[in-house]
């Protein structure tokens, strides 16, 4: 057998308006456990659901327990006991537990244990009772659907005193056993031939008074019988109609008698609807509460998503004037780039331009540079002829009168020498400053040239720059138009969604509605929980019975307040 550890001393105690509920399968694995029990148990639902009932299992319980509780609900029978159950932090409770077959379409489908708190007699007898058995001590007893039976001769003494309980069965059969011999008495003298003579009287007498004896027997066994059945009816009439807060009396019937037990499953039924009830109406109240919040959240939830529809609105505008401004900027960027392209090529041709005028310009220069060396060549020359027309005149100086002539032209010579040096010279001169300017102009030219392929360089960048701000641009007009397609898209669907928030709002009112009613039907089962305005004045009106207390509805129906008055008249008059 599992045995769960560790254990501790600690205890924990079920209060009287605490009813713990579950069910398990035919294997013992837990189906349901009420709130009750999960508060008790210590453990989460998730632990239990689905787990083992043995869970629960406290080492002091005897195995014997456990095989009878087994061997009653194979049986099909209900088993009835105290039980030491341990929780999940190690600590233990007593309970008073019924166990019962659960039947679907006339087959036994599983098992229901109730359980409430018993008392401190009942749990003092049964720890003692498990302790001896757990010890071995327990000699001529055994377990029997849940109590302790005699066996062996003790088995026999107790059948014996049987006729002699108070039990409706020993009632009958005392009965029958008197109305056996008055007439087993009175057929004897039939068949033996009559009455004796002078005990005719004394017979008579007895048989009346025997009869007599009977039948007041049997109409006490009658009342004994129909009062506690009319109570029990009353009672069952009083769970029918819903009123569950009913005071019944377990300590004025015998809890061995079967009247004893009627009454006592009865008021088990009568707390477990109650525990069922409160369940239902906590599980309810939590339901009212969270529509009631989720009513809310959905109305302001609808109100956002209206506003986000309107601002998904104007944001869809506005993403399509930025589409078609940027649209624009692609074609502007588009032209602008076959500008540059066009600009690229006339600067690539102004280059080439003036590189030729940079080689013409040198060209130039050369050519200058070579006509300078010519006129150096001539100024010479006329140096020279000077030279030569000078000497000519000394030699025709000392020819004399002979020389005359040849002097005059070498004077003409000299003065054409001197015209020519004087010429060259400022030809030279001229050709020198034209060097130097045309130095400068090739500098110049040169310095053109160089600024002409920056400036190529530059109108090639920025055609690059153009180029790449033209694909970019494109780029961003085919992203935007994606992204004024998904605001088309969004806008749908958050239009859709404000549709579905609406049909939500209209289901969590009608939820809340729902809620109510079936609240309403739940209150119709008066569990005495105070709850609303309307409790206080109905628990004032508590019926003042020894035995039995019933109490008025929480807003009665005329049908509910009549059959409550008929129900305490009744039972007063019972009473009685």
């Amino acid at each position: 057998m599992r045995k769960n550890f560790p254990i501790t001393q600690d205890e924990v105690r079920v209060r009287a308006d605490q009813y713990l509920i579950s069910k398990t399968d035919l294997k013992g694995r837990i189906t349901y456990a009420n709130a009750a029990f999960i508060a008790i148990s210590g453990f989460t639902r998730e632990e239990l659901i689905g787990k083992a009932h043995n869970i629960v299992r406290h080492p002091d319980m005897p195995p014997e327990a456990f095989q009878d509780l087994w061997d009653t609900m194979q049986s099909k029978r209900p088993w009835m006991g105290v039980v030491k159950n341990r929780r999940k932090d190690g600590g233990f409770y007593w309970v008073y537990a019924m166990a019962v077959p659960i039947y679907e379409n006339g087959t036994v489908a599983g098992y229901a244990s109730v359980r409430v708190k018993p008392t401190q007699e009942q749990i003092d007898e049964a720890e003692h009772l498990y302790s001896t058995i757990n010890e071995g001590r327990a000699k001529g007893v055994r377990l029997h659907e849940g109590r302790a039976v005699p066996t062996g001769w003790r088995k026999m003494l107790s059948q014996l005193r049987r006729p002699f309980s108070n039990s409706l069965r020993a009632s009958l059969f005392r009965m029958g056993t008197l109305a056996l011999a008055t007439t087993g008495t009175a057929l004897y003298f039939a068949l033996t031939g009559g009455v004796p003579q002078g005990s005719g009287m004394w017979l008579t007498v007895g048989l009346c008074l025997a009869s007599a004896v009977m039948m007041a027997y049997g109409w006490l066994i009658a009342q004994r019988v129909i009062r506690p059945l009319d109570q029990a009816s009353l009672i069952a009439q009083q769970i029918a109609t819903g009123n569950l807060q009913l005071d019944i009396d377990l300590q004025s019937s015998e809890s061995n008698s079967e009247i004893g037990q009627l009454y006592f499953c009865l008021d088990l039924m009568r707390k477990s609807l109650v525990g069922i009830a409160s369940d239902a109406r906590s599980g309810i109240d939590a339901s009212i509460h969270a529509a009631r919040i989720l009513e809310v959240n959905n109305t302001n939830l609808a109100s956002r998503t209206e506003d986000q529809a309107a601002s998904l609105q104007e944001t869809a505008a506005s993403m399509e004037e930025l589409t078609v401004t940027v649209r624009q900027n692609a074609d502007n960027a588009n032209q602008a780039s076959q500008l540059a392209d066009a600009s690229m090529q006339i600067a690539q041709r102004g280059g080439a331009v003036v590189n030729e005028v940079v080689q013409t310009m040198q060209g130039i220069h050369d050519s200058s540079r070579r006509i300078g060396d010519i006129v150096t060549v001539i100024e010479g020359i006329a140096f020279q002829t000077n030279i030569l027309a000078l000497n000519a005149a000394v030699e025709s100086a000392r020819a004399g009168e002979a020389g005359r002539g040849f002097a005059v032209v070498a004077g003409e010579v000299r003065s054409l020498a001197q015209k020519s040096s004087q010429a060259a010279g400022e030809i030279k001169n001229l050709i020198d400053a034209s060097v130097s300017r045309m130095a400068v102009g090739a500098e110049q030219a040169a310095r053109a040239g160089a600024t002409m392929g920056e400036v190529v360089d530059s109108v090639k960048r920025v055609t690059d720059i153009i180029g790449e701000i033209s694909t970019a641009s494109i780029e961003q007009a085919s992203g935007l138009d994606q992204i004024n397609e998904a605001m088309a898209k969004m806008d749908g669907v958050t239009q859709q969604n404000a549709a579905l928030v609406q049909d939500l709002g209209n289901t969590m009112s009608d939820l809340a509605s729902e809620a109510s009613e079936l609240a309403d039907a739940i209150k119709a089962l008066n569990t005495g929980s105070v709850d609303s305005a309307h409790t206080a004045p109905a628990l004032a009106q508590l019926t003042q019975a020894p035995s039995l207390q019933v109490l008025s509805y929480q807003n009665p129906s005329p049908f509910q307040a009549n059959s409550a008055k008929t129900a305490n008249a009744r039972l007063g008059a019972i009473r009685r």
